[in-house]
């Protein structure tokens, strides 16, 4: 690889690392900052049908001052609830354990800290044998803002202080292995990450035409005088493509034929979200999984083209939404202006990645189960009682009838 190209995922990574540096108001959004009488969180059982439903959060969304309101904030502390549901039966479910042995949870990319502080509250109540096994809850965020809002939410002002762990660090340097991630154990770990894998960086592939061979993306200076090799964010770059050399994509491609591209078409490659699948059953061979995002997201809306006007790229499988602070959609990664602060969004193949993390259990040894599902699905099943508390008069419930879009992973003991 030349000096000056880089590896798109590193390109991805400094892009997305800018957008979540800024303050965590401005990304996550929340219900409690509301001042008005949602700022107790929706009484779902008033609501009369769906279109009340979309009506509300319409009107949420308005109101809040993030760009996004995650399923976490919408439907605290419901959602969380069944989160803590799955743990405990994953963990109790762990035939080479005996249920008074210590746990631990993870979760990766912790928002502002709701999640977490949900769970251990409802592990607290409902499952107390299990909060007292509970080790340690450990958070991994990139974010340096949502990191320090987790400290004020987690540790500052909560009685669960002694169990939460906090650690500001790269997803990326967690992949490539350049970080320490789990200390190597056999205890049994609950590994969670919600509406995360959209924002991990991903790699482009591509097959040559003449040899066949594949080929991974890199982005480079569109100015040929530009002279510096590393990632400036205030020049406009283009994309080419370079012979396959990345040790984690040769990797990850080496267990799998899932993500191989066809010669018509490239394709995008998780390469991240794969990469910590690897470490984690390194370091915790013992581990259940559990990761909910998008499957599909909708076509980018670039209709104002002044506003939206960038760097146009061929149609890839798995595209992501790239979207401003000012709700611009733009149509590729490589936006114009350049250092654009964007979300940028990518959709989960979970059926590939269902394959993928099969490959990952055969070789830990484990008698474990992938499955992929619908969202819904997962919910019903580890936490039906929690569903029926979100149904409104017509029993339309939200959290189990919206989001049509997002699906669920699990790695669980049979």
């Amino acid at each position: 690889m030349n000096s000056k190209n880089i590896l798109l995922r590193r390109y991805i990574c400094k892009r997305l690392n800018e957008y979540y540096s800024q303050p965590s108001d401005s990304v996550v959004g929340s219900i409690s900052n509301h001042s008005s009488t949602l700022r107790s969180g929706i009484n779902f059982t008033s609501l009369l049908n769906e279109w009340h439903w979309k009506y509300t959060y319409k009107r949420l969304y308005k109101e809040q001052k993030g760009m996004w309101l995650t399923p976490v904030e919408l439907f605290y502390p419901y959602y969380s609830n069944i989160l803590s549901n799955f743990i405990t039966e994953s963990i109790n479910n762990n035939i080479q354990h005996k249920y008074e042995d210590v746990f631990d949870i993870v979760e990766l990319g912790g928002g502002r800290g709701t999640n977490a502080k949900a769970v251990l509250n409802h592990l607290n109540v409902s499952h107390p044998n299990m909060y007292d096994r509970l080790q340690s809850y450990t958070i991994y965020d990139t974010s340096p803002t949502l990191h320090e809002l987790q400290r004020k939410v987690l540790i500052d002002a909560s009685p669960h202080a002694d169990k939460v762990k906090l650690v500001n660090i790269d997803m990326m340097d967690i992949a490539e292995g350049k970080t320490p991630f789990l200390e190597p154990s056999d205890t049994p770990t609950a590994l969670i990450a919600l509406e995360l894998l959209d924002n991990l960086p991903h790699d482009k592939i591509a097959r040559c035409i003449d040899t066949g061979n594949i080929l991974q993306a890199e982005v480079i200076p569109l100015e040929s005088d530009a002279s510096s090799d590393q990632i400036d964010t205030t020049i406009q770059y283009k994309e080419i493509f370079s012979p396959l050399n990345d040790p984690l994509l040769q990797n990850i491609l080496s267990l799998t034929s899932a993500y191989n591209p066809t010669i018509s078409q490239p394709r995008w490659v998780p390469t991240v979200a794969l990469g910590i699948l690897l470490r984690l059953f390194e370091c915790r061979p013992n581990s259940s999984l559990m990761f909910a995002d998008f499957d599909w997201l909708p076509l980018p809306d670039v209709s104002d083209v002044s506003a939206t006007q960038s760097y146009y790229l061929e149609k890839t499988i798995g595209d992501p939404l790239v979207t401003d602070m000012n709700g611009n959609d733009h149509s590729s990664y490589l936006t114009n202006p350049p250092d654009a602060l964007c979300d940028i969004l990518f959709p989960t193949d979970f059926s590939r990645m269902q394959t993928f993390g099969k490959k990952v259990i055969e070789q830990s040894n484990n008698d474990f189960v992938v499955s992929s599902m619908k969202q819904r699905d997962f919910l019903m099943k580890y936490g039906a009682d929690e569903v029926s508390k979100t149904k409104g008069w017509s029993g339309y419930s939200p959290l189990t009838d919206d989001f049509g879009n997002c699906s669920v992973l699990t790695i669980t003991p049979r």
